[in-house]
C-alpha cells in the first residue's frame, strides 16, 4: 500500500490526490469504525463524512504526520464523540423519563389529593350543624379544643367528643380509599 506523506502532497489538495487518498485509505478506516461500532451503515457515514470533512477544510488543513497516521487519530476522534454523545444522549433520556415518572407520580397524588379533599368536605356537609361548626373550627381554622369551647360558650369535653364523632364519620365514610 502507498502512504503518502504530508509533505508530497502539495499546498493544496486537489481533486486527483483527494481520490488517491480516499481510494487507498476508506477501507482500512471503514473496518476500524466497524470493529468499534458494529454497525455498517454508521461506519460507512463516520468514513465519508471525514472525508466530506477534509474535502471542505482542504484549503486550511495542516497535516504535519503522514496521511495514513492523520486519517487514523480523525476516525478514533469521531468515534470517541460518537460514544460520548451517545452517552450523554442515554443519560439525558434517563433523566428525563424519571423527570417525567416523577411529574405522573406528582400529578397523580395532587388529582387524589384534590379528590380526597372535595369527599371530606363533602362528608363534613352531612355532619349535624353543631358537628360541623366545631370540626370546622379545629381543623380549617387551626382552633385548639380550649380556644373553641370559650368562643362557643362550651365544655372542652363537649368539643373533644363533636370532633371526635366528626372524624370518626369521615373515617367510616373514607374507609373504601384506604387501599388506594
Amino acid at each position: 500500500m502507498t502512504e503518502i506523506k504530508a509533505q508530497e502532497l502539495p499546498f493544496q489538495i486537489n481533486e486527483e490526490t483527494f481520490a488517491l487518498v480516499y481510494k487507498i485509505y476508506w477501507k482500512k478506516l471503514y473496518y476500524l469504525c466497524y470493529q468499534k461500532l458494529q454497525d455498517q451503515d454508521l461506519s460507512k457515514d463516520m468514513v465519508h463524512d471525514l472525508f466530506r470533512s477534509i474535502w471542505e477544510r482542504r484549503n486550511e488543513l495542516q497535516i504535519s504526520d503522514s496521511i495514513e497516521k492523520y486519517l487514523v487519530r480523525s476516525i478514533k476522534f469521531k468515534i470517541s464523540t460518537y460514544f460520548r454523545e451517545k452517552i450523554q444522549q442515554e443519560r439525558n433520556l434517563e433523566e428525563s423519563m424519571r423527570y417525567c415518572k416523577d411529574t405522573d407520580l406528582v400529578t397523580e397524588k395532587q388529582v387524589a389529593f384534590s379528590f380526597l379533599t372535595k369527599e371530606i368536605a363533602s362528608l363534613v356537609e352531612k355532619l349535624p350543624e353543631r358537628c360541623q361548626q366545631i370540626y370546622r373550627l379545629s381543623r380549617e381554622n387551626g382552633m385548639n379544643n380550649r380556644q373553641i369551647a370559650a368562643s362557643l360558650l362550651l365544655s372542652e369535653k363537649t368539643v373533644e367528643n363533636q370532633i371526635t364523632k366528626a372524624l370518626s364519620f369521615i373515617r367510616q365514610h373514607l374507609s373504601a380509599y384506604k387501599n388506594e
